[in-house]
């Protein structure tokens, strides 16, 4: 852990270089003080880097095999919370922190010591850089637990974390594969408030090599779950939400790709 540092920036990565040298050399021009954690998540060709970009020193974790993301990420954590930083950054390979985004979001946690994670809009853009759409994610506690009825209500690689948070709720979940992100929002909602910084603080990938596309029927599967071990039997919106995630099965990926870029645009 860097002397200078309180915060780290989680990234996992599955045979992704390219996406990773993309993401590293942008952080680089940033100087806010963080760590970066690295994990290389069993890739095929061993994902290699610098201990250091800028001002931010790179630590390097090498799965001996892919055992999915949510055994990356834990490995990661346990890392950051041994090292007693005090954020902790979600980021994934080949997105962008927009600038100032780490500063804004230790700003905000530090002003409001009730919020456990915070996250920020997000430019969506495709494989190929071009612009898609742009979440707008509720801003308030009460608006987040309310948009958790129906999906996660939080950008993964758009989330900072308290760490004691963490340390309080546990780590990712393996019974929720592909949707461990959404349990763990949910769980930490759970304990402390919640927040989304209103700005377009990230640029994220939608990738149709991603999780969310080959995967995307597990991951529906996987917040259906999730829906129904938080049911909330005199909430409409549980009925609602869990309702919405049966329909979306039946649609193919590139459908709900354009109807959000429809709605979100």
């Amino acid at each position: 852990m860097s002397e200078s540092s309180k915060v780290c920036v989680l990234i996992p990565v599955f045979n992704d270089q390219a996406g990773l040298n993309k993401t590293l050399h942008i952080m680089a021009s940033d100087s806010f003080p963080y760590d970066i954690v690295v994990v290389d998540d069993g890739s095929d060709s061993p994902i290699v880097c610098a201990d250091q970009y800028g001002c931010h020193a790179v630590i390097l974790i090498r799965l001996e095999k892919n055992l999915g993301i949510e055994h990356g990420l834990n490995a990661g954590l346990e890392y950051i919370l041994k090292a007693c930083y005090q954020y902790v950054a979600r980021l994934d390979a080949g997105d962008i922190p927009m600038e100032n985004r780490i500063d804004r979001q230790v700003n905000f946690l530090e002003q409001n010591p009730d919020v456990g994670i915070v996250g920020t809009w997000a430019k969506c853009v495709s494989d190929d850089g071009s612009y898609l759409f742009t979440l707008r994610f509720p801003t308030s506690h009460e608006g987040i637990i309310r948009k958790h009825r129906y999906l996660p209500a939080l950008l993964h690689p758009a989330v900072m974390i308290r760490a004691d948070a963490l340390r309080e709720i546990d780590l990712y979940s393996d019974r929720y594969k592909a949707a461990e992100d959404f349990d763990l929002f949910v769980r930490i909602s759970r304990k402390y408030r919640a927040a989304n910084i209103p700005e377009v603080l990230t640029e994220y990938v939608v990738s149709r090599k991603g999780i969310t596309s080959v995967k995307r029927r597990r991951t529906l599967v996987s917040r259906l779950r999730v829906q129904i071990d938080n049911f909330y039997w005199r909430d409409l919106h549980s009925y609602l939400g869990v309702g919405r995630t049966v329909l979306l099965m039946g649609l193919p990926f590139s459908m709900i790709t354009a109807l959000k870029g429809y709605v979100w645009r």
